[in-house]
């Protein structure tokens, strides 16, 4: 007896593209929806694409709002926004929390010997 072919409804695709949106997994939202994955991905091809594609927008938006400073407006604190540019400038710009430091010279590595405080 074969499994009869899914049909996809208006209420399953909603489902698909928040599912999608939060980051699930096609395994998880297959699971969830009751079909297997290569249903799911022949079935809801665009739902998973471009869901994850907006809710990334959406979260981008958000926080290049506070990044930016334009989040002060509408009640963020000035310590929301400095996070959010921190992690904005790592993230984005490169920067780092930790140095680099090049101990090498002309004459090759710098060795550094570590006397014990009882000797």
């Amino acid at each position: 007896m074969s499994t009869p072919l899914h049909q996809p409804t208006d209420e399953t695709r909603a489902e698909v593209r928040a599912l999608a949106s939060f980051g699930m997994t096609q395994e998880d939202i297959g699971t969830y929806i009751g079909i297997s994955k290569p249903t799911l991905a022949k079935y809801y091809a665009e739902e998973l694409s471009v869901s994850a594609i907006k809710a990334n927008a959406t979260v981008g938006k958000y926080l290049f709002s506070l990044a930016s400073g334009q989040a002060i407006a509408t009640g963020a604190t000035h310590g929301d926004c400095k996070a959010a540019a921190m992690f904005w400038m790592k993230t984005r710009a490169g920067w780092r929390e930790k140095q680099d430091v090049n101990l090498t010279s002309n004459d090759g590595p710098l060795t550094i010997h570590w006397k014990n405080a009882d000797n």
